[in-house]
């Protein structure tokens, strides 16, 4: 872990490096945003944004076969766990947030523009996990400081990215202009989807601000879970207990 962090601080720190390893954030980023569009009913391609860098994810509308096939997934789990009431809570709770997601155009917009930085975050947040627990490793020796590099430098890079929006005038007026103008930054759809449909006044500052906050507490709690890794998965073992009879 030590290794790993000192040396993401490194290739953070050097612009170059930064420059070269950031297509790692660039996976991390749209694979949140492929993943989360394809739950919501919204087939998705990631891609790496070859003209303007980073990347983009083209999504298409919402799909009902495919969202009647995913809340179909969502009843069979809830038939098939339905004598484990811990299992049926967790599963209707979930489902619940789905289908509040999935039914609005634009609370699908908002949680497939949010899952992208906070894709980051997520995904970083399991290998730091992963290291301490040297769960998932195959050549765990080898692995496990490649996975808390990647994991570290993700999350440099991210509240790097955060910090600098709030602080840097520049560079959040740089971030504006989106996509050569034709597209908007992440950011900003949030932004303007919380101001339109909620009537709750937020700035690309005030967003990147909770960005900076769910960076620094999301691997948190992937620490306090692996501190309580013992209840964690006593839990998890009893979420997958079916009854039978």
């Amino acid at each position: 872990m030590a290794g790993g962090f000192i040396a993401a601080l490194v290739a953070h720190a050097v612009p170059f490096v930064a420059f070269i390893l950031s297509p790692l954030v660039t996976l991390f980023h749209e694979f949140g945003h492929a993943a989360t569009a394809w739950l919501v009913g919204c087939p998705a391609i990631p891609a790496f944004d070859f003209v303007y860098g980073g990347g983009v994810t083209t999504h298409h509308d919402f799909q009902l076969p495919l969202g009647l096939l995913i809340g179909a997934g969502w009843m069979w789990l809830g038939w098939t766990f339905r004598r484990n009431p811990r299992s049926l809570a967790v599963i209707g709770t979930c489902a619940g947030v789905w289908l509040l997601a999935v039914s609005s155009e634009w609370r699908r917009e908002l949680v497939i523009a949010s899952m992208g930085h906070l894709g980051e975050v997520v995904l970083a947040s399991v290998l730091v996990f992963m290291a301490l627990s040297g769960v998932g490793w195959r050549i765990p020796e080898l692995e496990r400081p490649l996975g808390a590099f990647a994991a570290f430098f993700v999350q440099l890079q991210t509240l790097g990215f955060a910090w600098r929006l709030r602080h840097d005038a520049a560079f959040l007026a740089e971030y504006g202009e989106g996509k050569g103008g034709a597209m908007m930054n992440d950011l900003e759809v949030i932004a303007l989807d919380v101001k339109i449909w909620t009537g709750v006044s937020m700035s690309v500052r005030d967003v990147a601000g909770w960005l900076l906050f769910a960076a620094l507490v999301v691997p948190a709690a992937s620490v306090v879970l692996y501190v309580a890794r013992r209840r964690v998965r006593d839990f998890a073992s009893s979420l997958i207990v079916v009854d039978r009879s």
